[in-house]
């Protein structure tokens, strides 16, 4: 009888444990966030509209450069040597200069698309964090969920936190060579 007495006291006192420390979770989807966001849409066009003439740029040279190989290897048999040299070292060189543009453009495109998804991950995380607050919730999990109940899931409401944020000034446009 002793020992059913103490089983079921340890029952409650367990129970009531476990309801004290009841923690309400929610879940975002990161990956939706950035593939339906306003923000990222903008800020991918924008980031196209500011390296498109540099590309263009780029692509019109490679163009050039093509051509003249096919110009150089059609009319390589009838030049004179210093003219080969001239040519090939004329094509070698803006082959190069090509090349270090073409990377040049490549690595100011990664910065600044680090810069706009930092900016998006800082207003990502005030979003979350403020619907948290309203809704009292104790822990958000964003990345590395396996499986998440729909009701747990606040991914609409960091949206609209997100839409309802005043837009952050835009990053200062790349250095143009």
């Amino acid at each position: 009888m002793f020992k059913k007495l103490l089983l079921a006291l340890f029952a409650f006192t367990l129970s009531q444990t476990l309801n004290a420390a009841e923690l309400k979770v929610a879940v975002v989807q990161l990956q939706k966030l950035i593939s339906e966001s306003a923000q990222v849409q903008k800020a991918q066009a924008d980031m196209k509209k500011d390296f498109q003439p540099r590309e263009t740029k780029l692509v019109n040279e490679q163009k050039d450069l093509q051509k003249l190989e096919e110009r150089l290897e059609k009319d390589f048999a009838v030049m004179s040597d210093a003219e080969k040299q001239k040519a090939q070292k004329e094509f070698m060189d803006r082959r190069n200069e090509l090349k270090r543009d073409m990377d040049q453009m490549n690595q100011d495109l990664t910065i600044r698309r680090n810069q706009e998804m930092g900016k998006f991950q800082k207003s990502v995380n005030e979003a979350i964090n403020a619907v948290a607050k309203e809704q009292n919730i104790d822990l958000v999990l964003v990345e590395g969920i396996a499986y998440a109940k729909e009701s747990l899931d606040i991914t609409t409401q960091v949206e609209d936190k997100l839409k309802s944020a005043p837009a952050a000034a835009p990053a200062p446009a790349p250095a143009k060579k």
